[in-house]
């Protein structure tokens, strides 16, 4: 995982915990690791490997899936010329819908746009 990407993922797993209102230490104990391996998680300085992120998510309860960013290199069109959507868009619509705390919509959002810039 590159550095970029395990500073990503920390953000993320932080900005989910703390929607959820989970403790650094709660979570530390739903995934039987210490507190400070959820810190170096979350600071993007231990890496994470996938089992260990599908029980992030699975303790967070979220899909393993908002982890994976989409591949580089897609072309940007204007929403205008969108036509039909593509099984991963749809996919990240779905997800994205059935997210009901407002606060972990925005953390998604605010994930999503930090990886764009």
């Amino acid at each position: 995982m590159k550095k970029d990407n395990k500073k990503a993922t920390g953000e993320l797993i932080r900005e989910l915990r703390r929607a959820k209102g989970i403790s650094q230490m709660k979570l530390a104990e739903m995934l039987d690791v210490s507190y400070q391996q959820i810190q170096k998680y979350e600071k993007g300085v231990s890496s994470i490997s996938v089992e260990r992120l599908k029980q992030v998510a699975h303790a967070l309860g979220v899909s393993a899936g908002l982890f994976f960013p989409p591949e580089k290199g897609m072309v940007s069109e204007p929403p205008a010329t969108y036509g039909k959507m593509t099984d991963e868009e749809q996919l990240l619509l779905q997800l994205f819908r059935r997210i009901k705390d407002k606060k972990l919509k925005m953390a998604v959002l605010n994930l999503l746009k930090s990886l764009v810039k």
